[in-house]
């Protein structure tokens, strides 16, 4: 992503002057000053798997001004009910290679 990012940057010279690409994980790099926006895809299954959430927040935490914005800034969570049998059964499998299961 971070090399597409570049070549967009690139076709337009007043973002080039403006906008620094840095790749890495968040955890990882380091700035050479604090950030006035942060933008991400914290994504993932209920916006908790994969522990993109919490990369989010870190990067928050380590990089963000305090009168900065993050994009996106609210995150939503909606679940419907429903039942599928093999679902169940492919899942459960998964959970008993993992655990012992009785």
């Amino acid at each position: 992503m971070a090399e597409y990012a570049r070549k967009l940057i690139a076709g337009n010279p007043t973002l080039a002057q403006r906008i620094t690409v840095i790749k890495g994980r968040v955890e990882d790099v380091e700035l050479p000053e604090k950030a006035d926006i942060l933008i991400s895809e914290p994504m993932g299954t209920l916006l908790v798997n994969e522990r993109m959430l919490e990369s989010y927040v870190i990067a928050r935490d380590r990089f963000l001004t305090p009168t900065g914005k993050m994009f996106p800034g609210v995150g939503r969570i909606h679940m419907a009910p429903f039942t599928d049998e093999y679902l169940f059964i492919e899942i459960a499998n998964k959970v008993c290679n993992v655990f012992v299961c009785i």
